[in-house]
């Protein structure tokens, strides 16, 4: 919502932007026959299905600097707090030897485990056209990349088919990634702004792990409306696109997929050069892209974001 409040006023050559996303339900989950002896050998077990729950909490720390009133550059610092918890649902009956072999594989696979870091930050060149097609509109547009400071795994598709211990979160792809966005926004009636955005990430090659991150766009529409000069309210349509990722060239199959939400949220100006806002996603729709795939379907997500211009 930071970026709304840039278009349409001016604004401190500094400003910081603390932003916490909550994501407390998001569900996995995928079927599976597989089990693992303690020797490690990999062998075939009754029909099982591992659950997986991810909670995940993300500190975003966002930095800006308006070099002058067009030209602008940026930078966000994630931290991210991952909290997965692993179960098996029971299908088909299973000996007690059976049940030890399907938890052994489930335990290299997926854990109830809570994983912290640093994920890959962002840094972008931003520049502001006003005028564009009325008085009263702002076209903000941004090229950018992402710096690779998020941890990375080793391809656990192969250490998984080896029986061997691995971890599907990642908190980065390794790579540098090409970024581009834009954002128009255009002042109505009675502060009233209506926005449109568009994002996208552009992953170009393989880190040294052989993981390629996939291809992310995204894009917003919505409104914000100021009733005063510290209570704005705002609604946003959310889309959503990843193509696959690929380890050594091969698809990774728990990527790919798209999906959309709605937003509610509202926004104070509480002190001289301070804002805070909340806001609300309802999931929409969510598709995975592949059939065999093992993508986290979203629950419903909040936003805080604390801003500051100086």
């Amino acid at each position: 919502m930071s970026e709304v409040s840039l278009a349409s006023k001016e604004i401190d050559q500094f400003q910081v932007n603390v932003n916490m996303l909550m994501s407390p339900d998001a569900q996995g989950g995928h079927l599976e026959t597989r089990g693992l002896l303690p020797t490690g050998e990999v062998v075939d077990a009754p029909l099982h299905r591992h659950h997986v729950a991810l909670s995940t909490y993300r500190v975003d720390v966002g930095l800006q600097y308006l070099f002058n009133d067009r030209w602008t550059l940026q930078a966000n610092i994630p931290y991210a707090v991952k909290n997965q918890e692993a179960s098996i649902e029971w299908i088909d009956p299973v000996s007690p030897e059976d049940k030890d072999a399907i938890l052994r594989s489930r335990d290299i696979h997926h854990r109830s485990e809570t994983y912290t870091g640093l994920s890959d930050s962002d840094l972008f060149l931003g520049y502001r056209m006003r005028g564009l097609f009325k008085t009263s509109d702002v076209l903000f547009a941004r090229l950018g990349t992402t710096i690779p400071i998020g941890k990375t795994e080793e391809n656990p598709w192969k250490l998984g088919d080896a029986g061997v211990e691995h971890l599907h979160i990642q908190f980065g792809t390794g790579t540098f990634n090409p970024l581009a966005s834009l954002r128009y926004s255009l002042s109505l009636y009675r502060g009233l702004l209506i926005t449109a955005s568009a994002r996208g990430m552009f992953p170009f090659y393989q880190n040294s792990k052989t993981y390629r991150g996939p291809v992310e766009l995204s894009y917003t529409a919505g409104f914000t409306y100021r009733l005063f000069d510290w209570l704005s309210f705002n609604g946003n349509y959310l889309g959503f696109y990843q193509s696959a990722a690929a380890w050594a060239g091969e698809r990774d199959i728990n990527t790919g997929l798209r999906y959309s939400m709605a937003a509610l949220g509202m926004s104070l100006a509480t002190l001289e050069g301070v804002s805070v806002s909340a806001n609300v996603m309802f999931p929409l729709t969510q598709e995975t892209l592949y059939d065999e795939g093992d993508a986290i379907e979203f629950g419903t997500l909040v936003s805080l974001t604390t801003s500051y211009s100086f």
